[in-house]
């Protein structure tokens, strides 16, 4: 008898049809935050990664970055951090706990310093930022440009037309981040599943690359909060 994989929500990720115009983006639902925290273990991950920056999981500092991607068969919530003085991705198993760390690191920190560390711009408070969020395909916020608004998102980037002529899609294409007024996250699979990447309030990415989330997101979000 023949074990069949086992599949898990957005798998499929880059093999959807083709859309021939362009979709609006959605209105993000405001359970969908609550649904994510609540998302059960999957078997088997979709990738490894290998960041060329440290990884703290959970409060600890990784050691052995193979074994983690052989053991760690979950959905993973993941932002940056600094680790003593250094830049580092934060990776939580847990996406409450990724959310507590991301807002304890800016309450107080000298904005300036912690740019510098995070190899990013922040403004704190970021009221004063635009709503919307710029997503690009080079890093440093270079090559095509595609902007969503607060409290929307695509979950499906190859239905999203890219290029002068709109012949290419943004599906496996984002290198960098505008910065935000709002929390914005990247995602690794259809419909928001897999990974997340989370872009705290305030701050810029100007190399998804560092943390190897550069040409990987498949689902985009701009929370609107």
């Amino acid at each position: 008898m023949v074990k069949m994989a086992q599949k898990f929500p957005g798998e499929e990720s880059g093999t959807s049809t083709r859309n021939p115009e362009t979709v609006e983006p959605q209105k993000i639902s405001p359970g969908l935050a609550a649904e994510l925290s609540a998302r059960l273990p999957y078997s088997g991950r979709k990738r490894e990664f290998h960041p060329d920056v440290p990884v703290v999981l959970d409060g600890e500092f990784v050691e052995d970055l193979e074994r983690m991607n052989a053991e760690v068969e979950r959905p993973l919530f993941m932002t940056r951090l600094v680790h003593g003085s250094s830049l580092a991705l934060g990776v939580f198993t847990n996406r409450e706990a990724m959310l507590t760390e991301a807002r304890r690191m800016h309450a107080g920190a000298e904005e300036s310093s912690l740019g510098a560390s995070l190899e990013a711009i922040c403004t704190q408070p970021p009221d004063s930022l635009p709503a919307q969020v710029c997503f690009f395909e080079d890093i440093n916020e270079g090559g095509d440009v595609k902007c969503v608004g607060a409290g929307l998102g695509y979950p499906d980037l190859s239905k999203v037309h890219r290029g002068f002529l709109g012949t290419q899609d943004w599906n496996f294409v984002i290198s960098s981040l505008s910065q935000c007024r709002f929390d914005v996250s990247l995602f690794d699979l259809l419909q928001w599943h897999g990974d997340e990447f989370f872009q705290p309030k305030g701050c810029n990415t100007p190399d998804l690359g560092r943390f190897r989330w550069n040409d990987l997101a498949v689902s985009i979000a701009n929370w609107g909060t």
